[in-house]
Parts: C-alpha cells; sequence; structure tokens
C-alpha cells in the first residue's frame, strides 16, 4: 500500500512574520513610510526616469500680442458690418428695451407691496 506524504506546515516566504497584531502594525508602518516617499519623490522635482526629458521648449523671440478685448480696426478691404445710422437705430432700440425692462420690475415690486 502507497502510504501519503506527510503533511508540512509551512509558509511561502519564511522571512515574514505570522498575521500577529504586531506583525500587522510592522506592515502598515512600512506601507505608510513608503508612500510618503514615493509622495517626497514625486514632489521632489527631478525625473527619476532616465529617458524622459523635463526641458522645456524654447521661448519664442517675439511672443505672439496678448489678446485684445477691443473691436478690431476696420481696414481698407473690410466692409463694416453697419453703418452708422444702422447702429444708431439698434442702439435706441437697445435702450427702449432696457426702459421697458426696468418700467416692467418695477411695476411687479410695486404690486407685490
Amino acid at each position: 500500500m502507497i502510504q501519503p506524504l506527510p503533511k508540512r506546515e509551512f509558509r511561502v516566504l519564511k522571512l515574514l512574520p505570522c498575521n500577529t497584531r504586531n506583525a500587522l502594525r510592522h506592515r502598515r508602518m512600512a506601507s505608510i513610510v513608503l508612500l510618503f516617499g514615493l509622495l517626497l519623490t514625486a514632489c521632489a522635482g527631478d525625473v527619476p526616469i532616465p529617458f524622459m526629458n523635463t526641458t522645456l521648449p524654447p521661448a519664442p523671440e517675439n511672443p505672439p500680442p496678448y489678446p485684445s478685448i477691443a473691436s478690431p480696426v476696420v481696414g481698407e478691404n473690410q466692409v463694416p458690418v453697419m453703418t452708422e445710422s444702422e447702429r444708431q437705430v439698434v442702439e435706441d432700440q437697445l435702450k427702449q428695451l432696457v426702459q421697458d425692462r426696468e418700467s416692467n420690475v418695477k411695476k411687479r415690486i410695486d404690486k407685490s407691496n
């Protein structure tokens, strides 16, 4: 008759301690220290990977002009969108619209009181 092999109790890595309270505490502290070290190396500014290029591209000699919020100057080849009389009509319409809305708001306020 064939005898079965005797059971052996062994751990995969004998260097790791058992799952005791102190061992778990040591593992937790080691992982916290490792994460903190990784955080510090990430904030260090130097890239630990040798093949990454960390230099910035050169700045242009003549920087582009800052964006302007002013209306563009109408050149010789450009046709203006509105004539002066059309612009005055639109401006008058907008002023009338503002006055109508203000009067409506005042009426609503008076009715609510």
